[in-house]
């Protein structure tokens, strides 16, 4: 299967819902189901008798996330949630007292709590301003300028409004002064192109319930080969170690890579699963999935501006994303609750209403959600 239309038979999800919360939690496919119904199998049959098996699965997923990344799998480790990669690096990053975080305006929860813990350690955290939606590379250079600034931390795209970050562009001004560079990258990894070697970013994040259309409780953490030694684990269990499974030899070398953050036993089933969505996004193309994701995305926002909808979304070809957010007439909440009774999955985020298409959506779904939109909204 090539085209994207032929892989909408695996979200059976499309039978009797228009879901276009993607930027929320996704539907998990056939596949996933299939994926974590056969570990399940494997556990029950034959507890771990046959380990090696579940191994192959897990390290099966993870050369599948270095693919997608284009990067190498000793890059990749497993992590329950994005929250848990952000304090990775907030936490293992060797902090002085006076030292400086940068972080925008408007970032999810998840990419800005972790670093606002650490000013109890004397680390300041310091924000860019977001104007109107957006965020400017001028607004970041001012604020990577400032004394004493260590770390750059931003999401690929913006929860709310679906504002695309440029990057390479980001990456060049850390590289230009020697900051770290962090993304969390749960709003575009599986929907849009992204390779964290060739825009500098040092590590990344992202969990796979998002566009990734796998299960919850299981993400990716990625670390550049350049940064293993820059960052200490904060937890450290057996799994962590070099050498982790010489049971009765106590030899505390952590590995020399991003697997010294797998403190311990995996989440085996959410792995298998994440596995299998992570082979999915790699055999629809990723390049083919974005493209698709922004067409639709670009009919929607086209269609609310028709109708009189200000849509709240960047639609500049280098800012725009899946995520298309909109001013209704009425309040956000009540619009989503209507157009929930009309079988339509959007979100209610700030003062828009939010829809997040992805790429097994159709035009079929697009005239759905308008036709339950007039209603909703009217």
């Amino acid at each position: 299967m090539s085209e994207p239309a032929a892989f909408r038979a695996l979200f059976p999800v499309t039978e009797h819902l228009c879901y276009l919360n993607h930027a929320g939690v996704a539907p998990i496919s056939t596949r996933v189901a299939c994926a974590r119904r056969q570990a399940t199998d494997e556990c029950l049959a034959w507890g771990a008798f046959r380990y090696p098996r579940l191994l192959a699965g897990i390290e099966g997923a993870r050369a599948s996330a270095a693919r997608l990344l284009g990067a190498a799998p000793a890059e990749v480790a497993f992590i329950k949630n994005t929250s848990e990669g952000v304090s990775h690096v907030a936490l293992g990053y060797p902090w002085r007292e006076g030292d400086a975080v940068v972080v925008p305006e408007g970032e999810f929860p998840a990419n800005v709590y972790p670093w606002l813990s650490l000013e109890r350690r004397g680390v300041r955290v310091l924000r860019v301003p977001a104007r109107e939606g957006r965020l400017s590379l001028d607004d970041f250079r001012a604020a990577l300028d400032q004394p004493g600034v260590r770390v750059l931390a931003v999401s690929s795209v913006e929860f709310e409004t679906g504002f695309r970050n440029d990057l390479p562009a980001l990456g060049q001004l850390c590289r230009e002064r020697g900051i770290f560079f962090f993304v969390d990258a749960i709003q575009s990894l599986g929907c849009l192109p992204l390779e964290p070697e060739a825009c500098g970013i040092h590590a990344l994040a992202a969990d796979a319930h998002k566009w990734l259309l796998g299960p919850e409780g299981i993400g990716v953490f990625y670390l550049a080969r350049e940064v293993w030694d820059r960052l200490v684990p904060a937890e450290v269990g057996w799994n962590a170690v070099s050498a982790p499974l010489e049971f009765s030899r106590i030899n505390f070398a952590l590995r020399p890579d991003a697997r010294k953050f797998e403190c311990g036993s995996q989440e085996t089933i959410l792995v298998h699963g994440l596995g299998a969505a992570l082979d999915l996004i790699l055999e629809a193309g990723i390049g083919t999935i974005g493209r698709r994701v922004l067409e639709t995305a670009d009919l929607l926002a086209e269609g609310l501006s028709a109708r009189g909808y200000r849509v709240l979304s960047s639609r500049q070809p280098a800012e725009r994303s899946g995520i298309v957010a909109f001013a209704p007439r009425h309040g956000p909440a009540a619009v989503v609750e209507r157009l929930a009774s009309a079988r339509v999955f959007a979100a209610a985020r700030g003062r828009g209403v939010r829809v997040s298409p992805h790429f097994y959506n159709d035009r079929d779904d697009a005239a759905r959600f308008f036709e339950a939109l007039e209603d909703a909204d009217s």
